[in-house]
């Protein structure tokens, strides 16, 4: 990790080597240019890259394989078998953060904290590749490291403070928390997640539009579709769709009702929409499946 960053344009560039084999950087493309970012990193480093704003793309193998990350997004990748050079393109008006470690020192921290994570497992020998968004909670952390202002020392103490932040939101698996995600800022606005997700359940059928549920649980739109899939995972009306169906099979099992009658019943107008709806999820059709019932 001795080479520095190289860009062809007037990207704003800031890099930190920790210590123990550990490299932070920032990379903040204000131009209205697309700058390309080269480096050589060692095959025995794992690498983090957090796209904050705008967007990337990764070029590997002389630019033969393109990997885009958009804002919101995170790439972690490592090859110990192949020397993959770092070749970035950062689109204009974009930022991304990138924590660079040996393996070595990536096992130690887990170790140090006797943290059992099958991620150790994966990389023990093979190659390993995960794209996913990261919690909104990292932005203030990225936010600090970028206007970060002290002497060197201390810069050192307050960057390996942080990586260890980044790491524990990282590989914690809070998104997996069924009541909470991390991509919003409290919990009050979990909790009207949860709320919303009640009055879905009471209302399903007829549910509220989408305008009319943000407004009635105090969030915005955005907030209330990104969140309710970050939680539930599926969307709003997907989640209605499925309960739905959930629905109707248990009346098919529970009640002697024709399947049209079902169909008016769980909000449907048109019957072959129910019908067409119910073989997508079940793979037959109502009529099928009453009849294995025997």
């Amino acid at each position: 990790m001795q080479q520095s960053l190289k860009n062809t344009h007037k990207s704003k560039i800031k890099e930190h080597n920790l210590g123990r084999e550990i490299y932070v950087a920032h990379i903040d493309n204000f131009t209205d240019s697309t700058d390309t970012i080269l480096k050589g990193i060692d095959k025995r480093f794992i690498q983090f890259y957090f796209c904050s704003k705008g967007n990337l793309t990764f070029n590997f193998n002389n630019g033969l394989y393109k990997f885009n990350l958009k804002d919101g997004n995170s790439f972690l990748f490592y090859n110990p078998t192949l020397e993959m050079p770092l070749d970035l393109n950062v689109s204009a008006q974009s930022k991304v953060f990138i924590v660079a470690l040996s393996i070595k020192t990536m096992h130690a921290i887990f170790s140090e904290y006797s943290i059992d994570n099958n991620f150790l497992e994966e990389t023990q020998f093979d190659d390993y590749y995960q794209q996913k968004k990261f919690p909104h909670s990292m932005r203030s952390i990225f936010h600090q490291i970028e206007t970060i202002n002290l002497d060197t020392p201390f810069e050192k103490m307050f960057l390996m403070a942080k990586v260890y932040e980044i790491f524990t939101l990282y590989f914690a698996d809070i998104e997996g928390k069924r009541e909470y995600c991390p991509y919003l800022d409290n919990e009050m606005q979990a909790k009207k997640l949860k709320m919303a997700k009640e009055i879905l359940m009471s209302n399903l059928q007829n549910p509220p539009h989408i305008k009319d549920l943000a407004d009635e649980v105090q969030l915005s739109e955005y907030y209330l579709k990104e969140g309710f899939k970050k939680i539930y995972g599926n969307t709003v009306y997907g989640f209605v769709l499925d309960k739905k169906l959930e629905m109707a099979r248990e009346k098919l099992i529970t009640s002697n009702q024709k399947v049209k009658d079902i169909a008016f019943e769980i909000g449907y107008e048109n019957p072959s929409h129910f019908i067409a709806a119910f073989k997508k999820k079940y793979g037959i059709t109502p009529k099928q499946f009453t009849k294995e019932l025997g």
